[in-house]
Formats: structure tokens, C-alpha cells, sequence
């Protein structure tokens, strides 16, 4: 069968399929639409059941089976080899681990995003593994839920344009490039605001809702020509999203015009009757996924043999698993997987895995993903004003708790049990200790960081460390016990005695500087009173205590700017910036008036510099409906250090027909400037930046009066307002 026309790449893509699927039994379309971990015998199912994909492996296994599905079925259909990549190719043995996409938002630059999921796939290309499970379109509504680290944030605007970055990177200029990866946009759709936090718990969200604030972003990736999307979890007004015909047909492929694949999340399918009792069995939990327009059902347990079932009974059209295939199909000749399978290359990844270049890029990740929320002028440190820093707290020399959930050693990798090598990961110690080799550096860990109840001891020896240091260096955050998927929780303190921690080293009256490496916005409103200065590091990766290092020292200028808001407290959640405008909304009897508004707000990064925004303006008052807004400023460097700083740009609908967030972003650019240098910093900002979606589902701009809202933060004291008209 050598010389069959799908085996021909001077043909199109369409002619391949479609002489490939007239070749198919019923048998062999159905195994193409089953994904199966690697622990489950894959290769006798690759045999027995052809089926198309398979995720979760590591080395020789994803060898052979890849391997088996090319030489000795009857077509030699190539696996779609999947994997959670999500911030660097994390599964893979001492790979390079990036921040986590929390982290990178902080950087607000899409170039960063795009070069890092770039290296990422690299990365994966000689392992096997050609499809990554990543980026995470889902909006980080209630930071109780513990897969906030996983996404963007809390904007709908920044997450889309982050994402499809994300996208260019890792897919490249073409999927055929043996270095690019297939992307996969996910938790289709609406996620990220569960109730109460809750994984995987109800959404309840209209129509209207959806379409306003947790489509677009998914939209962005459509656009960016995404090669697959993957369903959530949870339900949205009652309905499944693997069951909803409505988001898979009407949104995704009639009103996208998408034909990219569709998986479902694991075990989505079979959820449907088991945790979910919209389907009464896994026949008919079959026939709806099916039939709701999902291509590749992720570990669906008996899925292929029900699904043959029905339809041979009829209940499973045969126009629905050929458009599955087709699409599956399409994406496996994209990938130029029949001339070039991909086998796991075991010299080249062995070069490229973990390589200087990309620990370089690594490092930069880190640097510009650091937002300083707080600095009491202490830093950057004064080398001659300190000769002893105390590096404490239960992650400073943690490794694991800075790389985050999704890397070896986090627990998500059933059947994997290693971990990155511990040289390959720096510490918050050692970086002080590398930065500062010619001060004393001395530690004491202080806490366990976990529900476990704290050993005072500890407190007290840590004490005594910063009683006899000149400053202190703290490092606060979570621990992979309480974070990613199935981990949401009910608070949002930071556990295992770390208040208690803070509390007594504050009473020694040696300043105090706070490294935050948290997953997730935690409550530190303690120690945003009394600490010196804060540094927030979102699961910073592998060259986060250089990079930390480096800021403290005044190496490197701080640029990073919150993609998330800091609650104060937790009941106020949630507390993200752009919530629509409502009566008495601000006010909590027990907070001080202070109830709506965070901490430390989305869109909130200080420098060890000054800017400065000169006479901002827009071209004209008034315009006709259709075009685009120019707005301009001059941005000026007071300060002494050379830096860079972010300009975002807000809309406001004045009088809507519907009720609107009194701010929503709609641009944003990074300008860095020397010492006393001033630019000029322009916008074009397009007609459907000022869309509403209104009562009817409609996304239109209506005629009247707009705000443009332009400065450094979302807080109204950071901004400067301009007036125009629609006409």
C-alpha cells in the first residue's frame, strides 16, 4: 500500500484524507477518535482497536507505540502524541521549566509568550510529543480555584492576546516544521468562574455572559489558527460542555468558521453518566458527546466499543464520525506525521532539553514576569550597607514549590514518579548566596508552609538568624499540596505558620523584604502594612532565584505588571477590576468602605524609577461610526534608573443599554526609557474595542459617549480620562 495516494505528499491535504477514509473500516474511524494514557496498554489497543492518539508517555514508551501504529497495523496511521506542556515541556526529565502562564501575564508581552512556548516546543519535538495541552484560554475569576496559575488572569483582553502568542509559538510558521507543535486552546469555555471556587463545579452562566466575557478569548485563538480546542469540565445552565452542541457547533464552527479538532478534557465523555447523570449509561454518554460535535474522546473508557454499538443502531450519524476523522486525520498530515512520525530522538533531545539558550530565556521569563508591589526605599539592596542577610522561609530553598503545579514532582503525571534534578532549579538561596558571595548569607527555613501545624522552634531559630542580619529576605507563597487541578480552597491564607513567621520577624525591627512565589493571589494585607518591599513571582520556574537575586540587587529593573487582582480578604471575592457597575457595590460594614476594591490591583507594578504621562490626547472628539480612535502621550523617565514601564489603555461605555464594567482594557504598550528620556507613545485603537454585547446577544458598538482611560494601573488615580463621541 506504499503507493497509495495518501501516502503522497505532493498531494493536497484534502485529496490524502479523503483516499484514507474511503480505505477505513467503521472499526478503524471510531479507534482514531479514542485517546489513551500510555500506562494503559497502548500498544495492544494500538493493535486491537487502531487507536489515534495517546498522551502521558515518556521515552521508550511513546517509542513503541508509535512505532507499532506505523509498521504493524493495516495503514499505518500515525499516533497524535499529547502532552501538558503548559509552561515549558514541564513532563519531561530536567526539561526547562518557565513561570507558569500566571507568571508570564505579568510580563504583558506577547513576544515573550510567543519565544517561550517557541523553546517549549523544541523541547518536545525530539521527544515524541507533538501536541501540547496548552495555552489555557480560562479566566481566573475566584483565585479560590486552584488552577488560577494555569491561566492568563482575570482580563478576557490580555488572556487573548497572550494566548494566541502562545499559539504562533508553539505552532510556528508551519506545522510541518519538525519543531513545531500543535497548540490546544483550553477549558472551552467558561471555567474559570466556578461557584464557590470550586473545581469543575457548575457555571452559571447566560448567554449573554458568555459572549461578552469568556468567548472572546477563545475567539483570539480561532483566529490565530489554533490546531485543536479541548472541552471544560464543568456545566454551563445546566448543560455539560462535552455535551453542548451549542458552543461546539453553533460558536466554535458556524460562527468561528473553526475546523480545528476537538478533544475533551479527561475523562470527559464518561463523566457525562457518571458525575455528571445527564445520560443514564456509556452508550448513551457515546452518542451525546458524539453527536455535540467532540472529535477525540480523552481516556472514554468503553467509548469504542459503544460507539460502534450506536451506529450501527442508528443513534450516531456516520456524517459525525467521518467529520470527526476528517478533522483528526487533517491534523496528523498538518503535522507531516506520515513522512515523519516523530519518533523520540533520543540524541538530539539530549542537546536541546534544558540547554543554555533556553535557561537563558528562562531567566528572562523570570525578570520580566516580576511585578514589585511594594517598596518602603529599600530596594534595590546597598551593598555597603549590609554585611549579613538572612534568606528565610519554607520555600527559599524549595525547588519544587517555585516550579509550580504541571512539572515533575507536582503529582499530575500518573505512573511518573521523577523529579528535575535539583542542580537544574535555582532557589531563591541560591541566588542571594551567588549575587552576594562576598556578604554572609545565612538560612533557616522558619515553617513547613503547610496545613500541618507549625514548630515554634522553628519560628525562634529563624528569629534568632535575623536578629544578628542586616536585612531579611523572606519568601512566602503556597505549596503544591493546595494548588492546580482538583485543588481549589475554601482560604486564601498563607498556611503552616507563615503569618506567624512574618509576625515575629517584623517584631525584631530588621527590615524585611518579602519574595511572594505563590500560585495565586494570597491574602498578605499584613504584610503589605509592615514589610519594606514585596516581590510577587508567580511559580517563577527554574531561574527564579537568580532572577529574584538580580532585582534585589538593582541589576535588573523591575517592569512586571499584575495580570490579577490581590484580594484583601477573602470574602470579598470575587474582586476582579472590571465588574459591572451596581448600587452600594463598594460597600462591606466591616471593611472600611474598602469592600470592592483589591490589595494591590490588576495592572499594579512599580520600578525603581519614575514616569511620567505628558499631555495625553486624541486625534479628534468626535467620530463616525467604524473608525478607529488615535490616541497619543509622551512618557518621561524622571528617575535615575533606566526602566520600563507598561501604558494600558481602558474604555468606558458612559450610558449603555445594558449594564457595562466601568473599565475595560482594550491596548497596552511597553516603552523603556534611559534616565530623563521621553518618548512619544501612540494608539490606534479599533472600532470593536468599544463593542457591548447587548440584551439580544448582539456585540455592537453603540452611538454616544466614551471614556478612554489611559495610565499605568486600572485604579482611577493611575489613570488620566478622555472624552469622545460615536456618532
Amino acid at each position: 500500500m506504499n503507493d497509495a495516494p495518501y501516502k503522497n505528499p505532493a498531494l493536497s491535504i484534502e485529496e490524502r484524507v479523503k483516499d484514507l477514509m474511503d480505505r477505513m473500516t467503521l472499526e478503524e474511524k471510531v479507534g482514531q477518535m479514542v485517546q489513551l494514557p500510555v500506562f494503559d496498554d497502548v500498544v495492544k489497543a494500538v493493535k486491537e482497536q487502531n487507536i489515534g492518539s495517546i498522551l502521558c508517555g515518556v521515552e521508550e514508551d511513546l517509542y513503541e507505540a508509535q512505532r507499532v501504529a506505523v509498521e504493524e497495523t493495516r495503514l499505518g496511521i500515525p499516533l497524535l502524541v499529547g502532552i501538558d506542556a503548559i509552561h515549558g515541556h514541564s513532563m519531561e526529565h530536567n526539561a526547562t521549566i518557565f513561570p507558569t502562564q500566571l507568571g508570564m501575564a505579568c510580563a504583558w508581552d506577547e513576544q515573550l509568550c510567543e519565544d517561550v512556548a517557541r523553546a517549549t516546543a523544541r523541547e518536545m519535538a525530539y521527544t515524541g510529543c507533538h501536541w501540547t495541552f496548552s495555552p489555557v484560554f480560562c479566566m481566573a475569576r475566584d483565585t479560590r480555584w486552584g488552577r488560577v496559575n494555569e491561566t492568563f488572569g482575570e482580563d478576557r483582553y490580555i488572556i487573548g492576546k497572550l494566548g494566541a502568542a502562545m499559539i504562533r509559538g508553539y505552532q510556528g510558521k508551519s506545522l510541518s516544521d519538525p519543531e513545531s507543535v500543535a497548540a490546544c486552546a483550553k477549558h472551552f469555555a467558561g471555567y474559570g468562574e466556578t461557584q464557590g471556587g470550586r473545581e469543575a463545579s457548575e457555571s452559571d452562566h447566560s448567554e449573554r455572559k458568555m459572549r461578552a466575557v469568556f468567548l472572546p478569548p477563545f475567539e483570539e485563538a480561532a483566529k490565530a489558527g489554533v490546531a485543536s480546542f479541548m472541552t471544560a469540565y464543568q456545566i454551563i445552565e445546566g448543560v455539560p460542555c462535552t455535551a453542548n452542541d451549542w458552543l461546539l457547533k453553533t460558536i466554535l464552527r458556524d460562527e468561528w468558521n473553526s475546523d480545528a479538532m476537538v478533544v475533551t478534557d479527561w475523562g470527559n465523555c464518561w463523566r457525562l453518566h457518571v458525575e455528571q447523570f445527564v445520560t443514564q449509561n456509556s452508550s448513551e454518554s457515546s452518542a451525546v458527546a458524539t453527536n455535540a460535535g467532540n472529535d477525540m474522546m480523552m481516556t472514554p473508557s468503553d467509548y469504542y466499543w459503544r460507539t460502534l454499538e450506536n451506529v450501527n443502531a442508528g443513534k450516531i450519524p456516520m456524517e459525525n464520525i467521518d467529520a470527526a476523522v476528517r478533522r483528526i486525520l487533517s491534523l496528523k498530515f498538518k503535522l507531516g506525521l506520515f513522512e515523519n512520525p516523530r519518533y523520540y530522538d533520543f540524541e538530539k533531545s539530549a542537546k536541546i532539553i534544558g540547554c543554555e539558550e533556553h535557561r537563558k530565556l528562562a531567566l528572562k521569563a523570570a525578570e520580566k514576569s516580576a511585578v514589585l508591589l511594594k517598596n518602603d526605599n529599600l530596594l534595590p539592596l546597598r551593598r555597603d550597607a549590609i554585611k549579613r542577610i538572612a534568606v528565610i522561609g519554607p520555600n527559599a530553598d524549595d525547588d519544587l514549590q517555585q516550579l509550580g503545579d504541571w512539572s515533575l514532582g507536582a503529582g499530575q503525571m500518573q505512573g511518573v514518579m521523577q523529579r528535575h534534578e535539583r542542580r537544574m532549579t535555582k532557589t531563591l538561596l541560591d541566588g542571594i548566596m551567588a549575587e552576594y558571595s562576598d556578604k554572609e548569607v545565612v538560612y533557616a527555613r522558619g515553617c513547613s508552609g503547610r496545613i500541618t501545624s507549625y514548630n515554634p522552634t522553628e519560628i525562634a531559630h529563624a528569629v534568632e538568624v535575623a536578629k544578628s542580619s542586616d536585612v531579611v529576605i523572606l519568601q512566602v507563597g503556597d505549596h503544591l499540596d493546595y494548588i492546580g487541578e482538583w485543588c481549589s480552597t475554601a482560604t486564601l491564607e498563607l498556611l503552616g505558620g507563615q503569618n506567624e513567621l512574618f509576625a515575629a520577624l517584623n517584631e525584631t525591627g530588621v527590615p524585611v523584604v518579602v519574595v511572594f512565589t505563590g500560585s495565586r493571589p494570597l491574602i498578605i494585607t499584613e504584610h503589605a502594612e509592615k514589610a519594606r518591599a514585596i516581590l510577587c513571582m508567580f511559580s517563577p520556574g527554574m531561574e527564579a532565584g537568580e532572577a529574584a537575586a538580580n532585582i534585589i540587587s538593582g541589576k535588573v529593573n523591575p517592569e512586571g505588571r499584575l495580570p490579577i487582582t490581590f484580594p484583601r480578604h477573602v470574602g470579598q471575592l470575587p474582586v476582579y477590576y472590571n465588574q459591572p457597575a451596581g448600587a452600594h457595590q463598594a460597600h462591606y460594614a466591616d471593611m472600611q468602605g474598602k469592600g470592592f476594591f483589591g490589595l494591590y490591583p490588576f495592572g499594579f507594578g512599580m520600578s525603581y524609577t519614575l514616569f511620567q504621562r505628558r499631555f495625553p490626547k486624541l486625534e479628534k472628539d468626535v467620530y463616525k461610526a467604524g473608525e478607529s480612535v488615535k490616541l497619543s502621550l509622551l512618557v518621561r523617565n524622571q528617575g535615575n534608573f533606566e526602566g520600563t514601564e507598561t501604558i494600558q489603555v481602558y474604555m468606558r461605555d458612559c450610558v449603555s443599554s445594558v449594564s457595562w464594567p466601568r473599565k475595560n482594557l482594550i491596548a497596552w504598550k511597553k516603552v523603556t526609557l534611559k534616565p530623563r528620556e521621553e518618548k512619544l507613545v501612540e494608539f490606534e485603537l479599533p472600532y470593536e474595542s468599544f463593542a457591548i454585547v447587548n440584551r439580544k446577544c448582539e456585540t455592537v458598538v453603540e452611538p454616544g459617549d466614551f471614556n478612554i482611560l489611559v495610565g499605568s494601573s486600572s485604579r482611577d488615580c493611575d489613570l488620566n480620562t478622555l472624552k469622545f463621541r460615536y456618532e
